[in-house]
């Protein structure tokens, strides 16, 4: 076997992994979308959700123009408070792809530098 084919290979492997992972993100993306859409109602929509062990959750749910503070278990559902809306922080829900990107590649670099020490060109500094 020369050695362009082995590269060939090892470049053709590598774009069908890359393809693999931005074709699982996408379709993670999609099902998160149709899943959060099933907890949207016209009139109410789950904002938050926390879980606090089993079967112990905190929910904040706007209903029309309020915030509702809930506590869930098993057994029971309880109102704890009315939030405003300056106590509510909202997710970006249009955060982009490119920004995903950036902020796992920055994390990897991280990790690099961490673990194997990385290399001359990396600019994040041990602390």
């Amino acid at each position: 076997m020369s050695s362009d084919s082995v590269v060939f290979q090892a470049v053709t492997f590598l774009l069908i992994f890359v393809f693999v992972v931005f074709l699982a993100y996408y379709v993670t993306a999609f099902i998160n979308k149709k899943a959060l859409n099933i907890y949207k109602g016209n009139n109410f929509d789950i904002i938050d959700h926390l879980n606090l062990g089993k079967d112990k959750n905190l929910y904040i749910i706007k209903v029309c123009n309020e915030y509702l503070l809930f506590s869930v278990t098993n057994n029971s559902i309880v109102y704890i408070k009315t939030l405003t809306a300056d106590d509510v922080k909202m997710k970006d829900k249009n955060s982009s792809f490119k920004q995903s990107l950036n902020i796992s590649l920055n994390n990897l670099k991280k990790l690099s530098m961490r673990n194997l020490g990385g290399n001359e060109h990396d600019t994040y500094k041990k602390n």
